[in-house]
């Protein structure tokens, strides 16, 4: 499987919830089209602020959030794919559109609206800012959604730099993640690790002279990429009931511990999930 996390600034012309509509309402019509897509959805930065509702909670499973985190981006799609080779056909056009004479590659597919919905640069028409990474990706909890709204919480996580990569990698599967899957009333959990390559998700994928590849796009993706080193998606009823799942005696002490053995920030974002 080959997963991307694409984190997306939004057009400075729209508010956070107009590009909210414009990305879900619109641009995922186009984008649910990419060529092999397997599976695909939108996480938003919710608008009610997390912390307070996390009460006392906060002070123990929040450290060291990087200023201003979410100015940095207003929402990352997660797309999968069968495979890298697949990820890098995916914006080859085919046969998609029911027309007269039957299915026809669409005429009228395109991404130019992108720069309007997104962090657009004018000094490149059609193109935009964004950081699109590569994601390997661990299912802890398989996720099962009832027919109504969950909360989803993710929790973005550095390495605490004395641990060394293959250290922390063994500890966050051997010990970490089962920990989390004893959480009370979880509906789901991924541990995603960032792929050391930085360049692995857009590489061959958008081309050589474009802005991913420009000296300011390095610059930000390496500043963007030293805040975290992964993140874990997790499912629950409610913010509610992850603060209650969170605090129980039987886990809570195992994690705080793990929490500071491993990490060197460690902070969470609610996001509005759709799924595409």
């Amino acid at each position: 499987m080959f997963k991307v996390f694409a984190f997306l600034k939004r057009n400075a012309r729209l508010t956070h919830d107009e590009y909210r509509m414009a990305h879900v309402g619109y641009h995922c019509g186009t984008s649910r089209r990419l060529k092999g897509i397997r599976g695909y959805t939108v996480n938003v930065w919710a608008n009610e602020p997390l912390l307070p509702r996390l009460g006392a909670l906060a002070s123990e499973i929040v450290r060291d959030e990087p200023p201003g985190f979410l100015d940095l981006w207003d929402g990352f799609p997660s797309v999968l794919f069968d495979s890298r080779a697949a990820w890098l056909t995916a914006q080859q056009p085919e046969p998609t559109r029911a027309m007269a004479g039957g299915l026809a590659i669409d005429p009228d597919w395109t991404y130019s609206h992108g720069w309007h919905v997104f962090d657009g640069l004018p000094d490149r028409p059609g193109q935009f800012r964004s950081h699109h990474l590569r994601m390997n990706e661990h299912i802890v909890v398989p996720v099962e959604r009832p027919e109504r709204k969950l909360a989803k919480l993710v929790l973005f996580f550095r390495r605490r730099p004395s641990v060394g990569e293959a250290a922390f990698e063994r500890a966050l599967l051997a010990s970490y993640a089962p920990t989390l899957a004893r959480l009370r009333g979880l509906h789901g959990c991924l541990l995603n690790l960032r792929d050391a390559d930085q360049e692995a998700a857009f590489r061959g994928y958008y081309p050589d002279d474009a802005w991913w590849n420009s000296e300011e796009g390095h610059r930000m993706r390496r500043h963007f990429c030293s805040l975290w080193d992964g993140a874990v998606e997790l499912w629950f009823d409610s913010v509610d009931a992850f603060v209650a799942a969170r605090t129980a005696a039987e886990v809570h002490p195992a994690l705080v511990a793990l929490e500071r053995q491993l990490f060197d920030a460690h902070w969470y974002v609610e996001v509005d999930e759709n799924i595409i």
